[in-house]
């Protein structure tokens, strides 16, 4: 199941990270709950290292938090410019993204959540999609903190080597690829 190996991703990031934070996993159940009940430690040393999970829908489990709430998709409008620590950050879990177009923006609208998207194309220049997986959006946000809320080298430092990056420079692409060992 590729949901539930992002999210083993995701807890393994967090981990390994000096700045790490608290991870929420809502409607999780069916064939990814048994894939990551399989895990060892998996909940009892995850929900000791800031992981918490319910069966239950985004709403209900942050319903007091409703207006902190942001949900993080390559279709919004909005431009997320820098991490806000009284915000509640929301990584969609859908996987085949060609199948539903816009489900995750269409789902926070039904919702009444704000949207926002990462800011990647004010520092790269993709040469294919600009959808993410789950954990290299979690590892984004992650390395944003860790290199001192600087957008770019976070990017550059998560983004798979199958994205054929150019990095953007006062306006204009950089020549040449960026290596990075990630290709997850």
């Amino acid at each position: 199941n590729s949901l539930a190996q992002q999210i083993r991703y995701c807890y393994a990031a967090n981990k390994r990270s000096p700045n790490p934070c608290f991870i929420s996993i809502s409607s999780l159940s069916g064939v990814t709950f048994e894939h990551l009940n399989k895990v060892c430690g998996f909940p009892e040393q995850w929900i000791s290292r800031a992981f918490s999970f319910s069966d239950k829908p985004l709403v209900e489990m942050h319903t007091e938090e409703r207006s902190k709430l942001v949900y993080l998709t390559s279709d919004s409008d909005n431009t997320l410019e820098h991490l806000d620590d009284g915000k509640i950050y929301i990584i969609g879990g859908i996987v085949d993204r060609n199948r539903l177009k816009h489900a995750t923006l269409n789902r926070a609208k039904e919702l009444g959540v704000e949207t926002a998207r990462l800011p990647i194309s004010q520092h790269l220049k993709l040469f294919s999609t600009p959808v993410l997986t789950t954990n290299h959006i979690f590892e984004v946000l992650l390395e944003y903190r860790k290199n001192n809320n600087d957008w770019k080298q976070a990017m550059l430092s998560v983004m798979p080597k199958r994205k054929d990056i150019k990095e953007i420079e006062g306006g204009e692409s950089k020549d040449g690829r960026i290596d990075n060992d990630s290709d997850a």
